[in-house]
């Protein structure tokens, strides 16, 4: 291994110390990179029980979302899986960084110097916070209004049993004079900003069955969409082979809930418009101004990487239990189509100034294929769960596909995918187009 150098720290074993060298990576100018379980003299790597990392991965997942402040959401990278269980830390862009108990003072802020961690003096605490003073994040700047109540807030908190601390909520500005952010404006009773809501009779915006317009505090307005779309999301029945019931929403509900809490949380405020809900007869579009920031690409953020827009709204809406391990939104939305045993799965578009969740339904396929699911159920063919998963692929696609195109979807061997295409084609379900390397079937 290379030598412990100014972005290069290794550690035995994980102890509270390690918050100072994430602290100190965070309010340095390049990050650094932590790595755990090696001897602190000879840079062996130990030998470390799977327990033991597990461990390690809960207790620095904690550390991220309640031992630092300003919350380091999308700056941490725990890869728990390594050789050596490994830590990266991005450096931050709202320093200084500090361990939240300690504060903003010397006991709190560590900055690197050479491959040590120490702590920062007074004036370099205040230099760092001029230097680096919050610009154009909208929750932390002063609310144009002031005549704030928190109604709905105070509800919440009660039915918590918690306190609605407003300072440790962190809802008014680091200037001292009491002046709420904007991050308290958005969960006031007075917030300005809204939410649409459009139904529509069809696949495109020709038609409207209902439109909807949503208004107040953040939090009601969270709820009341997801009201709204929990009465029109449809419960299908399937009676299978085997006389067993089997129930499926046209969308699952931790998927939606996932979009509209992520759309909320994310929306850059200070673009001039809505977050948007769309349903279709085949899909649920949720809509959020403003791309993906602090550089992250679509790809880092399904892995579990968080862009960090609004971070004192998302401390409060934490506190609220609006958000559930944060992080892990986007893979919370394709597991619940997983455990809706569905082939489909969300889709993301991502533009400069919008980022969209497409939710397909999951059963309007099963109503175009009506004929298709009846041969599966009352006919004795002797059909396998292989041909119900190339089937299902098939239904998505609603082409032409190709045999190794199946493979790789499905996971099956090429053996297996044949075997299934020829008793597919058997039951005259599907049909073979072309020869050779043209090959591909269809359904029919």
């Amino acid at each position: 291994m290379v030598n412990e150098d100014g972005g290069i720290e290794y550690k035995r074993e994980l102890t509270n110390r390690l918050k100072r060298e994430i602290v100190s990576f965070l309010n340095s100018q390049n990050g650094g990179i932590i790595y755990l379980g090696v001897d602190d003299k000879t840079r062996e790597p130990l030998q470390i029980s799977e327990d033991t990392r597990h461990a390690w991965e809960g207790t620095i997942s904690q550390w991220i979302t309640n031992a630092f402040y300003p919350i380091p959401y999308s700056l941490i990278e725990i890869l728990p899986n390594e050789a050596v269980f490994t830590i990266k830390v991005r450096a931050g862009r709202n320093k200084p960084y500090a361990i939240d108990k300690n504060g903003f003072d010397s006991s709190g802020v560590f900055v690197r110097e050479g491959s040590s961690a120490v702590k920062a003096s007074n004036e370099r605490v205040k230099r760092m916070q001029q230097q680096y003073k919050i610009n154009g994040e909208f929750d932390a700047e002063i609310s144009d209004e002031q005549k704030l109540t928190f109604e709905v807030a105070t509800r919440v908190f009660d039915k918590l049993q918690l306190d609605f601390d407003q300072n440790a909520l962190r809802m008014v500005t680091s200037e001292g004079d009491g002046s709420y952010n904007n991050a308290a404006l958005l969960v006031s009773d007075q917030n300005p900003y809204t939410a649409k809501l459009a139904v529509y009779d069809g696949l495109n915006v020709m038609s409207f069955k209902d439109k909807k317009e949503f208004y107040g505090a953040i939090t009601n307005q969270i709820d009341d969409v997801l009201k709204y779309i929990s009465l029109i999301n449809r419960k299908q029945v399937v009676i299978t082979g085997d006389a067993q019931r089997v129930e499926k929403f046209d969308y699952p509900m931790v998927a939606i809930r996932e979009a509209i809490v992520n759309a909320f949380v994310h929306r850059d405020y200070l673009l001039h418009s809505d977050v948007k809900v769309e349903l279709f007869d085949n899909r649920l579009e949720i809509t959020s101004p403003g791309g993906i920031p602090d550089g992250l690409t679509l790809d880092e953020i399904k892995d579990g990487l968080t862009a960090m827009r609004n971070p004192r709204l998302i401390h409060i809406l934490d506190k609220m239990h609006y958000i559930e391990n944060y992080g892990t939104g986007i893979r919370r939305m394709f597991t619940a189509y997983s455990n809706q045993q569905s082939m489909m799965t969300p889709s993301f578009e991502v533009r400069e100034n919008s980022f969209k969740v497409v939710l397909p339904n999951t059963n309007q396929v099963l109503e175009d294929s009506i004929n298709i699911e009846h041969v599966f159920v009352h006919t004795d063919w002797g059909l396998n769960s292989n041909d119900e998963l190339i089937l299902e692929f098939m239904k998505n696609k609603q082409r032409k596909v190709k045999r190794a195109e199946l493979e790789q979807a499905t996971g099956l061997s090429r053996n297996k995918v044949f075997a299934a295409l020829n008793r597919l084609q058997n039951a005259n379900v599907i049909e073979k187009i072309g020869a050779s390397v043209s090959t591909g079937y269809k359904l029919k």
